[in-house]
């Protein structure tokens, strides 16, 4: 059974570097028995904007565990490794929250922000 990814509007900048977020519901997500449960990893997403120099990342932390939550981070693109390293550890902006209605709305906010440049 293939599950269908989250719809998503992206506004003009964003390239997609993966996308395996899909439509499970962290409600069911109980205990490890849950079928989706490798839905549940640490690398769901990541969109870059090169234009604004940002990257959204989304994952699922501890990954595989129901008692785990969604991370958004915003970082700032580098080009430089070791600045890029930096960037993970001190995000501009860290989301977390278990809903995936929230996280979808938080997605699409700094989608837009970051494309207006107000971020």
């Amino acid at each position: 059974m293939t599950i269908p990814l989250v719809p998503l509007r992206f506004p003009i900048g964003w390239t997609i570097e993966w996308n395996i977020f899909t439509q499970v519901s962290p409600e069911d997500f109980v205990d490890e028995e849950y079928e989706h449960r490798w839905e549940y990893n640490e690398d769901l997403f990541q969109f870059v904007n090169y234009r604004q120099k940002r990257i959204l990342d989304l994952g699922w932390y501890p990954e595989f565990q129901p008692n785990g939550q969604y991370r958004l981070v915003l970082i700032q693109e580098n080009d430089n490794v070791d600045d890029q390293t930096n960037s993970w550890s001190d995000p501009i902006i860290k989301y977390e929250t278990r809903s995936i209605s929230d996280v979808i709305n938080k997605i699409e906010e700094l989608l837009i922000q970051v494309s207006e440049g107000k971020i």
